[in-house]
C-alpha cells in the first residue's frame, strides 16, 4: 500500500551556519514526512545493497514499523516486525549484504530486544534467538564481514545496562555468526582495571554513541561516553542516571572475527574534557558522541562541547576529531562543524566515505537561548583530514524539531542537588538518537523526529540528491533518484 506523503521539497545550504567558501558547490536535500509516522521515535536508516533504503521508527500508536523506499521519495510501509509486546522508541536496523534487513525494538516487557529480520524486503519477518540480560538499553547494530565458518554475514548487536549500572556498568556486543538469525552470549567490552571500566563505574555513565565495522582494519568498534576526574575520580562528579553529561569519549575495538572474547576489545581515549591542568571541565556527550570510518580507516568522532560544566549544556559547539587507522591513541585537534555560542548545538550523528569525506548531522537552536527554534542541520566536509577543514551546513528544512526549551531542558538536566539526578525519568527530554546512511555514491540519507507538539510532528527523511557526495568523484544530476 503506498501511504501519503508530504510534499517532497529541496533544500540548499543556510549561510550563517557555513565555514565553507562562499563559490563551493553544497548538497541538496529531498525531505519526506512518513504518514502515520510518530514525532517521538528515535529512528534509524539503512541502505540495502540494491540501493532499497529502510527505516525503522515508530507508528502513531508506538509500533515500530519499517519504511521502505526505492529512490528519495516513495515511501511504503512493509508489513510490522513480529512479537511486539510494549514496544518502546529504542529502535534500529541494519541491512547486510545479502540484502537481508533486521530490525529490533527495545520492549518493556522484560525489558529487553525484539528483533526479526525479513529476506523478502520486509514482506515477511522471522524472530532471531539471542541471549539478552533483564535491563538492557539502546540498541545499535553494526554488520561485519563473512564469518570464516558459516559464510555468513557477521552482525553485532550493542547495548549497556541501565538501572544497575549505578552498581557496575559496562557495554555488551552479542555477535550473530549466521547474519543475524542468532545471537552468541554478549561480553563485556571494557575490562578491570582499564581506565574505560573504571570511568563506566561512575554509576550509569550513559549509552553506547553506537558500532561501526571498519573494513580496512578489519575491525570493530564502539564508541560511548564517560565521566572521569582527574581528582576524586567518580566522587568528584554528581551523581546521575539515564541521561548523563560525559566528559570523555572512548572508542573501543576487536578485530571483527572475535568480537564474542572479552579479552579481545582494546580502549582508546578519544576526547578528554575532564578540566585536566587549568582548563575547564566541559560536557562532550549530550546523550551522543559517535564515530565513523572512511575507507582507509580513518577513524572520526563528532561530538558536543559545552561552554560550561554539567547542568549546563547551553551554547555548545560541534566537533570533530580523527585518528589515522594505525594510531587510535593520537587524535587531531578538533575542527569545529558548529561553533559555540547562543541556544547550541546537540545529538550530533556521523558518518564517512572517502578518506576525509565527512557528513555530519545535529540539532542547531537559533534565537532566544532560553526558548530557541530547534532545526535538524547536515554538515559536510571534503577536507576532514586537513589542517584547516571546511564545513558546509544545511538545514534540512523549516520543520521544527523540539519544543522551545534549551539546551539543558532537551538534555532532561534536573534535580540538581537532590541525593541521584534522574535525568530523562522525572524531566521530560529529547529523543536522543536518530539515523545516518550513505548510498553507494556517498550521498547523505538521514531520518530524524520533530516532537515540537505541532500538526508537523513525524518521522522525517531527508535524503541528498545533488551536490558534492563522499564517494564519488562527481555527482552532477545527483545520486539519488527522484
Amino acid at each position: 500500500m503506498l501511504l501519503g506523503l508530504m510534499a517532497a521539497v529541496a533544500f540548499a545550504a543556510f549561510g550563517t551556519q557555513s565555514s565553507a567558501t562562499p563559490s563551493a558547490p553544497k548538497p541538496h536535500f529531498v525531505t519526506i514526512k512518513l504518514a502515520g509516522s510518530s514525532g517521538s521515535s528515535e529512528p534509524r536508516v539503512t541502505v540495502a545493497p540494491d540501493g532499497s533504503r529502510y527505516v525503522d521508527t515508530n507508528a502513531n500508536d508506538g509500533t515500530e514499523v519499517v519504511f521502505r523506499a526505492p529512490d528519495a521519495t516513495h515511501w511504503t510501509r512493509t508489513t510490522t516486525p513480529p512479537n511486539q509486546t510494549q514496544p518502546t522508541t529504542d529502535v534500529d536496523v541494519v541491512a547486510t549484504q545479502t540484502g537481508r534487513i533486521i530490525a529490533s525494538e527495545l520492549d518493556f516487557t522484560g525489558i529487553n530486544f525484539v528483533t526479526s529480520y525479513s529476506d523478502d524486503r520486509g514482506k515477511t519477518w522471522t524472530p532471531s534467538v539471542g541471549h539478552t540480560f533483564a535491563d538492557t538499553d539502546r540498541q545499535w547494530f553494526a554488520v561485519g564481514p563473512n564469518d570464516p565458518t558459516t559464510h555468513q554475514p557477521r552482525v553485532y548487536l550493542l547495548f549497556h545496562n541501565l538501572l544497575s549500572g549505578a552498581l557496575t556498568h559496562n557495554m555488551f556486543v552479542a555477535t550473530s555468526i549466521d547474519g543475524g538469525a542468532t545471537y552468541l552470549p554478549p561480553v563485556p567490552v571494557a575490562t578491570p582495571p582499564q581506565q574505560d571500566w573504571l570511568d563506566l563505574q561512575c554509576a550509569d555513565s550513559g549509552g553506547p554513541s553506537n558500532i561501526f565495522y571498519d573494513k580496512k582494519t578489519d575491525r570493530v568498534f564502539v564508541v560511548f561516553g564517560t565521566r572521569s576526574s582527574p581528582a576524586g575520580g567518580c566522587t568528584a562528579q554528581p551523581p546521575e542516571i539515564n541521561v548523563v553529561a560525559a566528559n570523555r569519549v572512548w572508542v573501543v575495538g576487536a578485530p571483527a572475527t572475535a568480537t564474542e572474547l572479552p579479552v579481545s576489545w582494546t580502549p582508546h581515549l578519544a576526547v578528554n574534557d575532564t578540566g585536566a591542568g587549568s582548563a575547564p571541565s566541559k560536557i562532550v556527550g549530550m546523550q551522543l558522541a559517535p564515530g565513523a570510518s572512511d575507507s582507509q580507516g580513518n577513524v572520526y568522532v563528532a561530538y558536543p562541547e559545552s561552554i560550561k560544566d554539567y547542568p549546563d549544556y547551553d551554547g555548545a559547539a560541534i566537533k570533530v576529531v580523527h585518528a589515522s587507522a594505525g594510531n587510535l591513541d593520537k587524535w587531531s585537534k578538533p575542527t569545529v562543524v558548529s561553533p559555540a555560542g547562543g541556544a547550541g548545538n546537540v545529538l550530533p550523528h556521523i558518518v564517512a566515505g572517502l578518506p576525509g569525506k565527512v557528513d555530519v548531522v545535529y540539532y542547531h537552536g537559533s534565537g532566544n537561548p532560553a526558548k530557541p527554534t530547534w532545526h535538524a542541520v547536515a554538515a559536510q566536509s571534503l577536507d576532514a583530514l586537513g589542517a584547516n577543514p571546511h564545513w558546509s551546513n544545511i538545514q534540512l528544512g523549516n520543520v521544527v524539531v523540539e519544543p522551545a526549551n534549551s539546551a539543558s531542558e532537551l538534555m532532561g538536566a534536573c534535580l540538581q542537588g537532590q541525593e541521584a539526578t534522574l535525568n530523562g525519568f522525572v524531566c521530560g527530554r529529547a529523543a536522543d538518537v536518530f539515523g545516518v546512511a550513505l548510498d553507494k555514491c556517498g550521498n547523505l540519507v538521514t531520518t530524524w523526529p520533530a516532537q515540537a507538539r505541532l500538526q508537523s510532528d513525524g518521522t522525517y527523511v531527508s535524503t541528498q540528491t545533488s551536490g558534492p557526495n563522499l564517494i564519488c568523484a562527481a555527482n552532477p544530476k545527483g545520486g539519488a533518484r527522484l
